[in-house]
């Protein structure tokens, strides 16, 4: 089941990543942290025009959501952890139990674990690989790291940044570039190692045994934000905004956090 907080015309929010109690974890950019234990806390910032919608509006429609996915799936998997309006801007932080509930509800794929599981989980680790040594990128490739204790890797297919918790040690080439020693932006047009790229898609890749056996397809972005235009409905005869979420992945869109590559963050 596909969930995506967005809203058309005048604002999107795209869901984007905070990790931890009790701490700060504004981003500027929408971004995905991954905890130590596997939960995923997701913030994203974008433009709110509260000429079209209310605040109020907004939360009750994201609560809603949220609530019928744990209906659906079990009491405290996704959590609303914040969501603020100010100065224009739009600030939405949830928590989700697990990377399953991440890519569940929000119709994104995404993979925490070893190396190993995720080689069994049916990820080919397609494409280049760099290797990460004092925040400088070299060539570098599966076999060097596959077989090597200790490491995990996450997997994402989506234009945004990524933190993960532990140093970044291999990661792939194409879309992605360094933030810091924890942290990956991905978007088209990124490189690993500082090179200028041409925006361009890969085919999707099935992988058995998860969710992206259904074929996803979409379009990149060079931010880490989501733009899914869906358009708003207000009935003729009853003014009500309709917040309904999109079932399907929308066609021809210019803009999206959705793409159809894999990008590989390898950590320890």
């Amino acid at each position: 089941m596909k969930k995506i907080l967005s809203l058309a015309l005048t604002m999107i929010i795209c869901v984007g990543v905070l990790f931890g109690c009790g701490a700060n974890y504004d981003a500027e950019k929408s971004t995905v942290y991954v905890q130590k234990k596997g939960k995923i806390v997701s913030t994203d910032v974008d433009e709110f025009d509260s000429a079209v919608y209310s605040e109020a509006e907004l939360k009750t429609y994201i609560e809603e959501t949220i609530d019928s996915y744990n209906d659906a799936n079990g009491s405290g998997k996704v959590k609303l952890q914040n969501l603020t309006v100010e100065d224009g801007k739009a600030t939405l932080t949830i928590e989700y139990a697990s990377a399953d509930d991440y890519t569940n509800f929000n119709g994104i794929q995404l993979f925490t674990g070893t190396i190993a599981e995720a080689l069994a989980a049916g990820y080919t680790f397609d494409g280049d690989f760099a290797c990460i040594t004092d925040g400088q990128a070299t060539e570098s490739s599966l076999s060097e790291f596959k077989n090597q204790d200790g490491y995990k890797v996450c997997i994402i297919k989506a234009n945004t940044n990524l933190t993960v918790p532990g140093d970044v040690k291999y990661a792939s080439v194409d879309n992605v570039s360094l933030v810091d020693k924890k942290t990956v932006s991905i978007g088209a047009g990124n490189n690993i190692f500082g090179k200028a790229e041409e925006s361009t898609e890969s085919g999707t890749e099935a992988v058995s045994g998860t969710d992206s056996d259904t074929e996803v397809t979409t379009e990149i972005v060079d931010d880490g934000s989501i733009s899914e235009d869906e358009l708003l409905e207000v009935g003729e005869e009853e003014e009500v905004i309709d917040f309904g979420f999109s079932e399907e992945e929308p066609a021809g869109e210019t803009t999206s956090t959705y793409t159809n590559v894999y990008t590989y963050v390898v950590y320890k």
